[in-house]
Parts: C-alpha cells; structure tokens; sequence
C-alpha cells in the first residue's frame, strides 16, 4: 500500500487529511468495469462486427444478414441469468456451427477490443494514488480473461484488493452475492461502502438496500478527477 507523506508542504498535507477523512468514512468502495472504468458500449461494437465480418468473409455469406442473425440471438439472451450465454463465444455459436471459425472470430474481437478499449476519464490519475485503508474491489460480469484484455492493458488490476467476476460467483448482476463475497473476506460493514457504476439497479441498488452509499457514473459524476471530493463529502 502506497505510504502517504506528512511533508510540510501545503498542498501535499491537505492531499493526506482529505484521505484520512475519506477512510474515516468507507471501508471500502465497490466498482463497476464496464462504461465506468472503461468505455466498453463505445468500443465493443466495433469489435463485434470485425469478427462477425471475418466469419462472413470465411463462408462467403451476406456480412449484414449475419450481422443481424446475431444480434437476434443476441436480444434473446439479454435477460438470461447465466454468464455463459451472455458470452460472445456463445452467441455466435448459435448462428455458426465451424469450431474454429468461432475460436478464429473470437481473437479477432479480443484483438480489436483491446486495441480500442480505454480508460474512462480521470480513473488512471485516481487509481494512481489509492487511499490509504480502503478497499477496493471490482465486481463485473466478465470473466477473468475479458478482464485482462479491457484492464491489463493499463495494469489496473493489480490496484483492487478483490476482483469479483463471473469466474468466481458464475451470475449475472444484480446479485447479492458480488457484494457478500467481499463483505465476508474484509468483514467489511455493507453501511461503510461505496458502490459506484454507471447502472444504479445493477451496480448500486443492492448496496444501497443493505445501507451503503451510491454514485452513478455519468449522472453524478463524468470524471474521475471529481471523484475525490465526492468521497470527502459522504
């Protein structure tokens, strides 16, 4: 954990006792990956559709009418509760039954997802310095190798003192269990959390319920760089 120095100087003193007052306040602070750490919905399309054109490029099939094929399969799944099939792997295997056009497909959209994918304003300057005492834990619907490819990248995982994903609960959010998991391992108290996301009824509610506190990403706040003086204000 990074030491936080007493120096006389002025600005490096009030920096120290806004993050005594904010560990006064939280034990920890949840967060949300996607659209608030990182700016999938703008990415992730691009990615789709580069891979979808590879396979319909490979079979000699109408790129759009695949395209849409898929995005049909797509909106049939999108109140499924299990990760799996949320998984692009798995839609696309509903329209394209070649093994190894899916596995091929499926590297073209790391591929260019990675390539793309960024940091939401702010988070690099904000993680950069973690507040002394406070938790912070990931909670997201991806599995641990969608995880690498979108914060790897920028060697933010290793900033998160638990990383709750689908690899380790196997649900879909909302579910109690993104929180408990990591209440139980700090013996954390639910009152004493920050849930921050860009989706209050998946990312936030469940916290709030329990007596925590939410910000929403993108109604709240737009900047990380503000984040700071939230957390001071309770």
């Amino acid at each position: 954990m990074e030491e936080v120095e007493t120096a006389s100087d002025e600005s490096n003193s009030w920096f120290w006792h806004i993050n005594v007052n904010i560990t006064l306040m939280w034990e920890a602070i949840f967060f949300d990956q996607d659209n608030t750490l990182v700016n999938t919905r703008e990415v992730a399309g691009e990615a789709y559709r580069a891979a979808i054109k590879w396979v319909a490029q490979k079979k000699k099939v109408d790129f759009e009418k695949l395209f849409l094929e898929w995005r049909g399969v797509l909106d049939s799944l999108k109140n499924s509760k299990n990760p799996k099939e949320r998984q692009f792997s798995y839609s696309l295997s509903q329209i394209v039954k070649e093994e190894d056009l899916i596995e091929d497909a499926l590297e073209i959209y790391k591929k260019v997802l990675k390539e793309k994918i960024q940091l939401n304003p702010g988070v690099k300057e904000f993680f950069e310095k973690k507040i002394p005492g406070v938790k912070y834990i990931l909670m997201t619907e991806d599995f641990d190798d969608q995880i690498e490819i979108k914060l790897g990248k920028f060697e933010l995982k290793e900033k998160f003192d638990l990383i709750v994903g689908s690899s380790l609960v196997a649900l879909m959010k909302p579910d109690i269990k993104f929180l408990q998991i990591a209440w139980d391992k700090f013996k954390l108290d639910p009152k004493k959390c920050l849930y921050i996301g860009d989706n209050y009824d998946r990312d936030c509610k469940i916290g709030v319920v329990n007596g925590g506190k939410a910000l929403v990403f993108g109604k709240d706040f737009t900047d990380f760089a503000d984040l700071e003086s939230l957390l001071k204000s309770g």
